[in-house]
């Protein structure tokens, strides 16, 4: 089985993704393939938005990321060229884990727009309000509220995939504590495991 986990920045994806791996489930980390796709594709990056992107010669993200965030003109050059690779890349270890007896899950904020939802026998929708969001953003890079806004704006179609996603959807409320969260999704975990 292959569980698409997405949600906005800061609903808690990556909580949801340790305490899944944690119960047996083998996670591909879109965030950690994002990474090797800057390497991978390094050159076209800097053909793209120039040498002001990189540090000691690889591609930083601290660099690139403000650079895209606040423009979606450059988030698409920067999808253009990141994403079909990701996606091989996802698909391919996938299978492999999959061929292994595991079940798998792809944590990604943008699953739709990768396309990965299409390879998801269902979704768990981590979500949580705004402002709790915001506040876990600045706690943990000091971003403002006004660069979270923005980065928000470029995530309005994460919630869109609930109206085009033909499977399951399960939504999780990741708005209290660990203890709670921990909960809702062992009681998911124990769902999937009871059908076998």
């Amino acid at each position: 089985m292959v569980i698409g986990l997405t949600g906005k920045s800061c609903a808690g994806k990556d909580e949801v993704a340790s305490i899944l791996s944690s119960l047996g489930f083998y996670v591909i980390d879109e965030d950690r393939l994002g990474h090797e796709a800057l390497d991978a594709n390094r050159e076209a990056l800097i053909a793209t938005f120039g040498d002001a992107i990189l540090t000691n010669g690889s591609v930083d993200r601290k660099k690139l990321g403000p650079l895209v965030f606040s423009d979606k003109d450059k988030l698409r050059l920067l999808e253009a060229i990141s994403h079909p690779w990701m996606v091989s890349e996802t698909v391919r270890r996938a299978k492999e884990a999959e061929a292994k007896g595991l079940n798998v899950v792809i944590n990604a904020a943008i699953l739709k727009r990768l396309g990965l939802d299409s390879i998801s026998d269902e979704i768990l929708f981590v979500d949580a309000p705004f402002a709790i969001r915001a506040k876990r953003a600045e706690a943990r890079n000091g971003t403002k509220i006004e660069d979270f806004e923005k980065r928000e704006r470029n995530q309005e179609d994460i919630v869109s995939i609930f109206e085009t996603f033909g499977g399951k959807i399960v939504k999780v409320i990741n708005d209290g504590d660990k203890p709670t969260l921990y909960r809702q999704v062992k009681e998911y975990c124990d769902t999937i495991l009871s059908r076998g």
